[in-house]
């Protein structure tokens, strides 16, 4: 899976996770207020673990492309508000920011950011143990879930 793929499946996925969050909360407070309850809670843990994967695989892109500092902040800062993490993914793909793959050692125009540099080791992490990261995902689900079922 390359860089590319992997920010538009998290973007995507982030993004359909706050559509559902969207139309359980207006169902909560609009049409139905029973299944809104259950909406909420599921789309609610499904967009926070979603949230939490599309920070963490940024930075991993990021420190695989060594974007600068201003670029990973707008990546991060893109989660925040409903599907903006679309448009980061496309201004991204069309700046030419995405390496093409994920030991890209095209020389860059701009200087690495410090923390980046420093956070090398999170992208050789995630090769070696993707079983764990996906364990890691499933749990973060049923943690936040369970709270919300015992409403």
């Amino acid at each position: 899976m390359t860089p590319s793929r992997l920010l538009r499946i998290i973007s995507v996925v982030e993004a359909c996770t706050w559509a559902a969050l969207l139309f359980g909360m207006a169902a909560k407070y609009g049409f139905a207020p029973e299944l809104g309850d259950t909406l909420v809670a599921f789309a609610g843990s499904a967009h926070g673990v979603a949230f939490i994967a599309y920070l963490f695989f940024g930075l991993v892109i990021a420190v695989a492309g060594r974007w600068p500092w201003h670029v990973m902040l707008l990546g991060g800062l893109s989660a925040i508000p409903p599907f903006a993490t679309l448009l980061f993914d496309w201004w991204v793909e069309r700046r030419g920011l995405v390496p093409a793959s994920w030991h890209d050692d095209s020389p860059r125009a701009w200087r690495e950011a410090p923390v980046l540099a420093k956070l090398r080791g999170v992208v050789d992490w995630t090769f070696a143990h993707p079983i764990t990261l996906i364990c890691i995902g499933i749990a973060a689900f049923l943690f936040i879930l369970t709270p919300a079922i015992g409403r």
